[in-house]
């Protein structure tokens, strides 16, 4: 993940009213500032919530959080003169993250998030409340919060330690250094709003962290699906491919993934289909003249799966992003219950963790084409490792170690594809015996759009140095126009390879590459 926080021009604000926040808005926000105002319907619901609220505690409701302790503890009563202090009490407590911080962009898209959840009203918060995270968000008073500590029954630890703000306390980033939160406040304005009532704890009950992370990871899994499928053309195109995979005919269901896949690749490659065999092409290893390898002409079927678990990931993240979720809960007619179990994100849970394994495979096929490209036995006469002809082979080593890396990076891949979703373990004293680990499923699947995203970026510049070793022998070489558009922009940026020079340098300039110039690309 990339933070730009770079507002973009004539951006208008995101409007919360708790029923339609986006992935859009929310990589609108945590990435280019964009600014967040509350509906006059929030605000009408936040304080109508508040008083109703008010009057079930003035009425000797049972209020867990409120008129009780929390967690196990919530046998214990709590008089109004307790109110204040376990307000304090309970943040300074729960805030018990360790760890890496957080990146800025998603605790951005936290707090985005759970004043989302707020402003629906059904919390019981405070309206200064709400209004005070917006302010944060417009000012950009970032907390400093600890990745590690949620079990998904709520991100309770990564929530307290944006809320300690409110109180004066915790820390904040300040110029990349971590300060006292009390400073970084008061540096830029921000008026603490006297937490009471129950908003200590609605402020931090709830997936905001798992919510947050996963739509940024979301929005990066669309455009590298994209890019990746634009590599896979690339490396048709180096390898000279049959194309015959491609034909409509194969795919029987137009809303197929697979078939949608094969379509944009058909049109990438600008594939001709005809009746009978594809067209020829070099012998693709010592033992097949006709078929392609499987990480080639399977490859509609790998994108499918992954756009397929990209859209069952959006569709439960959209739901979670727009649900009432906190305990207690303000049902719609007033009521309340202290059982509400919403904030639990099971679905969206194993989703992650179905995109992490589809990341995986992803990664893994792209990894199978960079091998076919540097290997001269099943690239179709190109020099090994794709040595430059102007280069003297074992001088230089041409493309041999950024398979290598390729390869390290499916394995990464590999050991953490198991999924987060089954390891809960009980806590509470068994109370809460059972949650989602959705903050680890959606950070692992962040992750591993960051790693597919350079085995994706070596196989683009693999494929692009096939195609340009292959035109150069090859006078009548011609690429189709949205691949050639593609290479011109890629060698814009990274030149061809003819003598070694630094790996890393380019594959961090391919990486970039790829997260900007191949998603705008079509």
């Amino acid at each position: 993940m990339v933070t730009l926080l770079a507002t973009l021009p004539d951006d208008p604000p995101v409007s919360l009213d708790g029923t339609a926040l986006e992935v859009g808005d929310v990589v609108r926000v945590a990435r280019h500032g964009a600014r967040v105002v509350l509906a006059r319907s929030a605000e009408e619901a936040i304080e109508r919530g508040h008083a109703i609220l008010r009057e079930h505690a003035q009425n000797g409701a049972t209020i867990y959080g409120l008129t009780t302790g929390v967690g196990a503890l919530d046998a214990a009563a709590l008089s109004p003169e307790d109110n204040q202090a376990f307000q304090r009490n309970l943040l300074l407590s729960h805030a018990a993250g360790v760890g890496a911080p957080m990146p800025e962009e998603c605790v951005r898209a936290m707090l985005l998030v759970r004043a989302s959840v707020l402003a629906r009203g059904r919390s019981g918060v405070r309206l200064p409340v709400v209004r005070a995270l917006l302010t944060m968000l417009d000012r950009r008073v970032h907390p400093y919060v600890p990745e590690l500590g949620s079990v998904g029954a709520s991100d309770l630890a990564a929530l307290a330690h944006t809320a300690l703000l409110l109180l004066g306390e915790g820390w904040a980033v300040a110029s990349g250094e971590r300060v006292p939160g009390a400073a970084a406040m008061k540096a830029k304005g921000i008026a603490l709003p006297e937490l009471s009532g129950r908003d200590a704890f609605a402020l931090i009950n709830g997936p905001a962290q798992t919510l947050g992370t996963g739509a940024l990871m979301l929005h990066d899994a669309m455009r590298l699906g994209r890019a990746a499928e634009m590599a896979a053309a690339m490396s048709m195109a180096g390898a000279k491919s049959r194309t015959d995979f491609l034909d409509p005919r194969l795919f029987d269901d137009p809303a197929d993934p697979s078939a949608e896949s094969a379509h944009r690749l058909r049109e990438l490659v600008r594939a001709r289909m005809r009746a009978g065999i594809g067209p020829a092409a070099p012998a693709i290893s010592p033992t097949s003249t006709v078929r392609e390898p499987l990480s080639t002409r399977c490859a509609p079927m790998v994108f499918g799966a992954f756009h397929a678990a990209v859209a069952r990931a959006q569709k439960a993240l959209r739901t979670e992003l727009n649900r009432t979720v906190d305990n207690p809960v303000l049902l719609a007619d007033g009521a309340l219950t202290n059982n509400a179990g919403t904030m639990h994100c099971a679905e969206l849970a194993e989703s992650f963790d179905a995109l992490t394994t589809s990341l995986t495979t992803l990664a893994h096929m792209s990894e199978r084409r960079v091998h076919r490209l540097l290997d001269p036995a099943m690239n179709g006469g190109l020099p090994s490792f794709l040595v430059h002809p102007r280069a003297k082979a074992g001088l230089h080593s041409g493309l041999m170690i950024h398979h290598y890396t390729a390869a390290a990076i499916v394995s990464e891949l590999r050991a953490s594809a198991s999924p987060a979703s089954i390891h809960s373990l009980p806590v509470g004293n068994g109370t809460e015996d059972h949650g989602s680990m959705g903050a680890l499923s959606a950070r692992r699947a962040a992750r591993a759009v960051t790693l597919a995203e350079t085995v994706v970026a070596i196989e683009l510049f693999t494929a692009a140095q096939a195609v340009d070793l292959r035109a150069a022998g090859e006078a009548d070489l011609e690429l189709p126009p949205r691949l050639e558009s593609l290479r011109r922009k890629l060698r814009s940026r990274v030149p061809v390879l003819i003598e070694d020079r630094f790996a890393a340098a380019d594959i961090e300039s391919m990486v970039d590459f790829v997260r900007s110039n191949v998603a705008g690309d079509g």
